[in-house]
């Protein structure tokens, strides 16, 4: 069983062990991490987007958390705390992600059912969107394992391809 929440200072270690493995097909596994930046400001970047400040107004707040496993990261969770438009619509409150090196030992599932369980008990929220690219096979099966019900699928002019849109239900799915 994982451990999914938010990074603390004694994580640097960790950190710097996942950081070297993030795939360079998916810079967006540590969020808004730029290289060179010290461990510390990445916490208070963090920390910043949780509480909201500095936020353009078309961003939400958002909970950054790590998925640990005997004391390894393995995956991450990024949770939007508002879906506000239009990256809100698209990419839904949940974004979740696995390094390379774990990936088909069903991390992915055991996050997203975390993190839709940390959605209800933190942020109150009853229901979480959560999308995925209309060919991501296996995103498909995480999310339905995850009993996620199929909405729509969304095309954006912006988008290479288009979202499958995903309802889950928090309230549901907390225990």
């Amino acid at each position: 069983m994982i451990e999914l929440r938010r990074p603390r200072p004694e994580d640097e270690d960790a950190f710097l062990e996942a950081r070297a493995a993030v795939p360079a097909d998916h810079p967006t596994f540590l969020r808004d991490y730029r290289p060179g930046m010290a461990f510390a400001d990445f916490l208070r970047l963090l920390e910043d987007h949780r509480a909201g400040h500095g936020l353009p107004s078309d961003v939400s707040p958002s909970s950054f958390l790590f998925a640990f496993d005997q004391g390894r990261i393995v995956g991450r969770a990024s949770i939007r705390h508002a879906l506000v438009p239009p990256l809100g619509e698209v990419a839904g409150h949940i974004g979740y992600a696995v390094l390379p090196a774990f990936r088909n030992r069903g991390y992915a599932t055991q996050i997203l059912r975390m993190a839709v369980r940390f959605a209800h008990a933190e942020l109150g929220l009853d229901r979480v969107l959560v999308t995925c690219d209309d060919d991501n096979a296996a995103s498909i099966r995480v999310i339905e394992k995850n009993h996620g019900v199929l909405a729509d699928t969304c095309q954006d002019p912006g988008l290479r391809l288009a979202k499958r849109r995903y309802w889950i239900d928090a309230a549901g799915n907390a225990g």
